[in-house]
């Protein structure tokens, strides 16, 4: 994967998650445990089942928000954007009416976690990771594939907005990401090069001796002062392809926008005790002191245009295929099929240009041309025909 596949540097899309009006909602709590299957964690009431992981989605803004268009995603080992082993389901209150009030959050649970301070607040329980959208009756939340919430430290997860309104609709390539943990399309491998890593980092501001804020094994939530979403995918954590794994410098940095209140491991050396993992902060973001915006309703109009001023040509395509671009400012341009070949261009965000896709090294059949505006908040797929 190419590093110039990627739209902004970690630290630019810090600077505008921490400054911009708090006007959609966003991950505000991720929470992936060390609990090991029949032991119990909270007085002998019940056993746990391994599966003690959380995500918690907070409202900013100043109004009552339908989740009707929201769906959340998991992009397992690597998958990426595109790829038909990502799986996704919609927010669904288990009960009253399908509304994250202004300034609460949504918690989102795995269907197996035993834990009273998620149990007790989980406003909806993932589907199963055997569940498909053929099991309708059964789970009628899931779009593609159930097991969002059965993460592991090493997959990548999205927050994602549906402009016609129902998520899902009319399809997957329709959805519009506006919050991302990880970086989309890598597997964070451990030191020694093998799989089971995680996102990781450090950040001055938790002092010294550093503070690891980990994608597994702790309770993580986002900083303060954040009020809004990673909306395009980040720089990979680790130089692409190296192994054992090297820090990619101005890469991913969970620790950027997140802060760990409670770990598995504590003690000298990184003792494991799993029932030190604190869940308490779950159903409630009272730390932000970010802005408290409008909601942004008008994501439909912003995207209907930013697709009206793009067009795709010659379909079908031999050898090389034009993107023409007329009054939107595009900053990157991806050719990609289910089988993860992709190529891709960077556009000059100029409003007015033509950019040439070489596609002669791709084999025949149907791709999806991914589109970035240049601010990282909309994004569109086109369909091209490779001959």
């Amino acid at each position: 994967m190419k590093k110039h596949y990627y739209l902004l540097s970690a630290a630019l899309l810090l600077t505008g998650a921490a400054h911009a009006q708090g006007t959609e909602l966003f991950f505000s709590e991720y929470n992936e445990g060390a609990h090991q299957p029949g032991l119990s964690y909270n007085g002998g009431a019940s056993n746990s089942t391994g599966n003690e992981k959380v995500l918690e989605i907070f409202n900013p803004t100043t109004s009552a928000v339908n989740l009707a268009p929201y769906s959340i995603r998991r992009y397992s080992n690597g998958a990426p954007l595109g790829s038909p082993l990502m799986e996704e389901e919609r927010l669904m209150r288990r009960t009253g009416a399908n509304v994250l009030n202004s300034q609460s959050t949504h918690v989102v649970a795995n269907p197996e976690a035993t834990l009273l301070d998620i149990t007790r607040v989980a406003n909806q329980f993932s589907a199963s990771r055997q569940n498909s959208p053929v099991n309708a009756a059964t789970s009628p939340n899931i779009i593609q594939v159930g097991g969002t919430v059965w993460f592991n430290g090493d997959d990548a997860m999205a927050l994602v907005r549906y402009p016609s309104g129902t998520a899902g609709l009319p399809n997957v390539n329709a959805g519009i990401i506006i919050d991302i943990i990880g970086s989309i399309g890598e597997q964070p491998l451990l030191a020694n090069g093998n799989v089971g890593g995680n996102w990781s980092g450090t950040n001055p501001a938790d002092g010294t001796p550093a503070v690891f804020v980990l994608s597994a094994n702790q309770s993580i939530m986002r900083r303060p002062e954040v009020s809004r979403g990673l909306r395009a995918n980040p720089t990979p954590q680790n130089v692409p392809g190296s192994n054992p794994p090297t820090r990619n410098p101005g890469g991913y940095n969970i620790a950027d926008q997140w802060v760990a209140y409670g770990s598995a491991f504590t003690g000298a050396g990184g003792t494991v005790n799993a029932g030190a993992q604190l869940y308490n902060r779950l159903g409630e973001h009272l730390d932000y002191s970010g802005p408290n915006g409008v909601y942004q309703s008008t994501i439909t109009s912003t995207l209907e245009k930013f697709n009206a001023n793009i067009s795709v040509y010659p379909n079908p395509a031999r050898g090389t295929a034009t993107v023409e671009i007329k009054d939107a400012k595009v900053g990157n341009v991806v050719v990609l099929n289910n089988l993860g070949q992709r190529i891709s261009a960077a556009a000059k965000g100029q409003g007015q240009e033509k950019l040439t896709l070489d596609i002669s090294g791709l084999k025949a059949g149907l791709y999806f041309v991914q589109i970035w505006s240049a601010d990282g908040q909309t994004k569109i797929y086109k369909e091209l025909v490779v001959q």
